[in-house]
C-alpha cells in the first residue's frame, strides 16, 4: 500500500531502514538514483523554492557518476541552499513510482533520505533551481509545498 500519492500522480511506495552500510551491496529491484535530506535549523525545516517546479521542496537531487549518496546530499545542499554540511545520518531508502517528467519516462526508482542539522544559515545565493529557502515550523502556510517531501520529514 502507497504511503503517499501526490496530486502529479507520482507515488511514495515504501520507505526501508537499513544501515548506510548495506547500501552497496543490497539487491534492488530498481535504481538508486538520487538523495534528498531533511535539514532541521533553529527547530525547523529547511526547504528551498524550486525555480522550475514553482514549489516548496526538500534539497537533493541526482546521484552523479562516481559518487555515493552521502556525497551526493552534501554537494546538492550547497549547491541549492548555500549551505555548508558536515555530518548528515542516513535514515534509509525511499521506493517512488514516478510519472513520466524531463527526468525520463514512467519509472520505479529509489532515493536516499538523510537528516542533518545546521547551528546557524549561512547567506542564501540564488541559483539555476532555487530563488529562496525558508526555515519552515511544519505547519504555517508558506506556499505550494512539494507533498511527498511534507510526509518526508516524518521519517527523520
Amino acid at each position: 500500500m502507497a504511503i503517499i500519492t501526490d496530486s502529479k500522480g507520482n507515488i511514495f511506495l515504501e520507505f526501508m531502514k537499513i544501515e548506510y552500510d548495506k547500501l552497496s551491496t543490497i539487491t534492488l529491484d530498481a535504481p538508486l538514483t538520487h538523495a534528498l535530506i531533511v535539514v532541521k535549523c533553529q527547530e525547523k525545516y529547511l526547504f528551498l523554492h524550486n525555480k522550475w517546479r514553482k514549489n516548496w521542496e526538500l534539497p537533493g537531487g541526482i546521484i552523479e557518476p562516481g559518487e555515493n549518496a552521502q556525497q551526493c546530499i552534501i554537494r546538492e545542499l550547497f549547491e541549492e541552499t548555500n549551505q555548508n554540511i558536515d555530518t548528515v545520518v542516513f535514515k534509509g531508502l525511499m521506493k517512488f513510482r514516478l510519472r513520466p517528467s524531463f527526468h525520463g519516462p514512467e519509472r520505479t526508482e529509489y532515493g536516499a533520505l538523510f537528516k542533518g542539522e545546521l547551528c546557524k544559515l549561512d547567506d542564501f545565493i540564488e541559483n539555476d533551481e532555487a530563488s529562496s529557502i525558508i526555515l519552515w515550523d511544519g505547519i504555517s502556510e508558506i506556499g505550494d509545498i512539494a507533498e511527498i517531501d511534507r510526509k518526508l520529514i516524518e521519517f527523520v
